[in-house]
């Protein structure tokens, strides 16, 4: 699959002094999901004594199929009994490691057969290299996330990461996942902050591939993306400069606008319910001009799953469910901000 993804170029030199590898996966033990992935790295083409495997499974086992399969590439298991969350695991997995340099990835992914040995070759070429982050691309061959210029996405997808480094740092911070309801987001995006924040040399190659499929296909898939946002106020409290530079913020020529998404989602709520009160008040005609502003934001809003039908009956509730988590997620940061104020 992944080697006839577009780009692929002649195959790199004969490595004479590749790094070792520990390649870190997270994962929920999903059989459909790890059985190809595990087949993509038996393939590889880098000489199986330059890397090693590690799974962190979260909250769950691995079956029969799942144990052969590691066992034949000699990939280890690095378990929890409770899910912690990706960030979590992906520490989990690199205390585990032993390589120069770990190599994460995810359990939905398939990485082309030269993963390994294209990532070496351009380390070689770089040793002083503390990450280097390669190509994550859709099935159709596009990129995952679009990148600005040479700028690391910090994608886990595709991210080498030198193990003293990554120790260095602390690793993913693991507070980016609320329990209760299994929800994650922007562990990759403080990694990537804190890792600048401390000088890392940062390269981006694109030869190393992986597939990812695409995201959110199923038609209540908005609603899950919209909880996530509960994590955003706590990235802004760790990392407020970046947060506020960085994190969806529109590129048009020489304008930015930050959070659009974010924005038409706040300003539909706002013209839905002046127009829900004007109504009630007998302004019918003042009423009409809110409710089209409003049908306009939420086409803003429809355009980030591009104008998918199947989207429509979820739709309205998006903004109110995104609204309701950073409301959510501002409380919580808060709440952890005063338990460290009056920590010992």
């Amino acid at each position: 699959m992944a080697d006839d993804a577009p780009g692929r170029t002649e195959e790199p030199p004969a490595s004479t002094g590749a790094p070792h590898f520990t390649v870190v996966v997270p994962t929920l033990g999903r059989d459909d999901l790890l059985i190809p992935l595990l087949d993509a790295l038996a393939a590889q083409t880098l000489d199986r004594t330059h890397w090693d495997v590690v799974l962190a499974f979260d909250g769950s086992g691995l079956s029969p199929a799942v144990a052969q399969r590691m066992e034949s590439i000699g990939a280890c298991a690095a378990t929890s009994a409770v899910r912690q969350g990706p960030g979590a695991a992906r520490n989990r997995g690199a205390a585990h490691a032993t390589g120069d340099y770990l190599a994460f990835t995810e359990d939905d992914c398939v990485p082309a057969t030269d993963w390994l040995a294209r990532a070496a070759a351009r380390l070689e070429l770089d040793p002083g290299a503390d990450v280097l982050e390669g190509a994550t691309l859709l099935p159709d061959g596009s990129p995952a996330r679009r990148r600005h210029g040479e700028a690391l996405t910090w994608l886990p997808t595709n991210l080498f990461v030198r193990r003293d480094f990554f120790r260095r740092i602390g690793g993913y911070c693991e507070r980016y996942f609320d329990a209760s309801r299994g929800i994650y987001f922007r562990e990759d995006s403080d990694f990537g902050f804190t890792a600048i924040g401390a000088g890392a040399r940062a390269i981006y190659d694109p030869t190393p591939r992986v597939i990812h499929p695409r995201e959110h296909p199923g038609w209540l898939d908005p609603i899950r993306w919209a909880e996530r946002y509960e994590m955003d106020p706590l990235l802004a409290s760790r990392h407020p400069r970046a947060f506020r530079d960085e994190i969806e913020v529109a590129r048009l020529g020489p304008f930015r606008m930050r959070r659009p998404f974010v924005r038409a989602c706040a300003g539909f709520l706002v013209a839905a319910v002046s127009a829900l009160v004007l109504v009630l008040m007998g302004e019918g005609g003042l009423a009409s001009w809110f409710a089209a502003l409003a049908a306009v934001l939420l086409l803003v809003v429809w355009a980030k799953w591009r104008f998918d039908p199947r989207r429509i009956l979820v739709l309205p509730a998006v903004p109110i469910v995104l609204v309701a988590a950073l409301v959510r997620g501002r409380r919580r940061a808060a709440h952890e901000a005063d338990a460290g104020a009056v920590a010992p």
